[in-house]
């Protein structure tokens, strides 16, 4: 599950964040300089915090093993979890079980289809057949691929009956592994779940626009927005084939290392208009261009999108082990750092552009108390528009009232 909100700038509005300019995002990296002969490891790290951090690292990486080994020792069950969501009414009361019941169901493998690459169009027919062979097979039918018809062009599919856990430790499955490892190596493919291909629709980017992803890593959200950009043809050169668009995305993320795989899955695209940046999304600073009189101006974004950092408690179908580690102080410990993010995009945002403010959460602690200290803030100068329909998509306004409970799991206020 995700949640998703759409604003379009109808005013500038200054804030503290766009005086700050670039100030805030600077600082000094614990341990730089640090290597062979200074008291560091190879990679340059000290002695302090960061073996820490890489021991706790490796005891949750070992958890995460145990669910993917013995999944059948984990019990899908968290009465705090249950009872704070079923008080805050994120669904209708009658959908309640229905919707503990997809949590505790695993996330079905789902592919994006880059038309970047040659060989697309044959991609998709090999998947049509593919679902033709097996249906009516009871046998095959979870292995027949199933076309998302809310996305265009036909390239986001998913096999509904297998987990991406199912598909790397079944032996039965080899023969689909190893077509989409192959595919997904030569950048014809990404691994990408369907709920989070939605944020970069909402944006209706075009090949011209300037688009902002502030919080990018990993990398799929971004890719998928450079795709498409390269949907409709920019023209044709001297040679007869395509141009690329004149636009540009940059993809910006806090930490270095996140920073360097989102490089990676960017360059996969083979795309030239594309900049990875590394820098703290609250403090993005400001770039000036020339402007057409000549003069230098601050260069503003016709696309932003906001895909912040959250508990990822809508997570659960792919990472069961938030049934046992989620606490009320996830969310409300977020709050102030995401509504900081979603200010600086707004300011980075043009008169009369787009941002997508999402999460993977449902909190409305992390989604529509976010949403409404925005509109708080910057009063008429901003609007919530409402998403553009896609095919085959249900969504529901989001809540107007929410809970806030004490972090101890006390009083709750309204």
């Amino acid at each position: 599950s995700s949640r998703f909100s759409r604003f379009r700038r109808v005013a500038h509005s200054p804030s503290p964040a766009q005086s700050m300019g670039g100030k805030g995002w600077r600082g000094k990296r614990k341990n730089r300089g640090k290597g062979k002969g200074a008291g560091g490891d190879q990679d340059g790290e000290g002695e302090g915090e960061a073996p820490r951090k890489a021991r706790k690292t490796e005891s949750e990486r070992a958890r995460n093993d145990i669910w993917r080994e013995e999944p059948g020792s984990w019990e899908k069950v968290n009465e705090s979890y249950e009872a704070y969501y079923k008080r805050q009414r994120v669904c209708p009361e009658e959908d309640w079980p229905k919707l503990l019941q997809a949590l505790r169901t695993g996330l079905p493998v789902a592919i994006r289809i880059n038309r970047m690459r040659y060989g697309s169009a044959s991609l998709c027919e090999r998947l049509r057949e593919m679902r033709d062979a097996c249906a009516g097979d009871e046998g095959r039918e979870h292995f027949a691929p199933v076309q998302l018809s809310w996305y265009q062009h036909s390239l986001a599919w998913h096999w509904h009956g297998l987990e991406r856990r199912t598909v790397k430790k079944d032996r039965r499955n080899v023969q689909l592994k190893d077509f989409l490892t192959q595919r997904e190596r030569s950048g014809l493919i990404s691994r990408q779940e369907a709920v989070s291909m939605i944020p970069p629709l909402f944006l209706s980017v075009e090949p011209h626009h300037m688009v902002l992803d502030l919080c990018a890593a990993p990398g799929s959200k971004t890719a998928q927005i450079l795709e498409i950009m390269h949907f409709p043809p920019a023209g044709k050169d001297t040679y007869g084939a395509p141009t690329s668009p004149s636009g540009m995305v940059v993809a910006n993320e806090l930490q270095w290392k996140r920073a360097n795989m989102l490089a990676h899955q960017v360059q996969r695209l083979g795309s030239p208009c594309a900049a990875v940046v590394n820098m703290d999304a609250q403090f993005f600073p400001e770039v000036w261009v020339t402007g057409a009189d000549g003069n230098p101006t601050p260069l503003r974004f016709d696309r932003v999108l906001c895909d912040v950092p959250c508990s990822g408690d809508g997570t659960m179908r792919k990472t069961p082990y938030i049934w046992r580690s989620w606490t009320l102080r996830d969310g409300l410990a977020l709050h102030v750092r995401q509504l900081g993010i979603l200010l600086r995009g707004l300011d980075l945002l043009k008169v009369g552009g787009r941002l997508v403010y999402s999460t993977c959460s449902l909190n409305p602690v992390e989604d529509e108390a976010v949403v409404a200290a925005a509109l708080q803030r910057h009063g008429r100068a901003i609007a919530l528009v409402p998403p553009a329909g896609f095919e085959g998509l249900n969504a529901a306004k989001g809540l107007r009232e929410w809970i806030i409970q004490e972090p101890s799991g006390g009083a709750f206020y309204e």
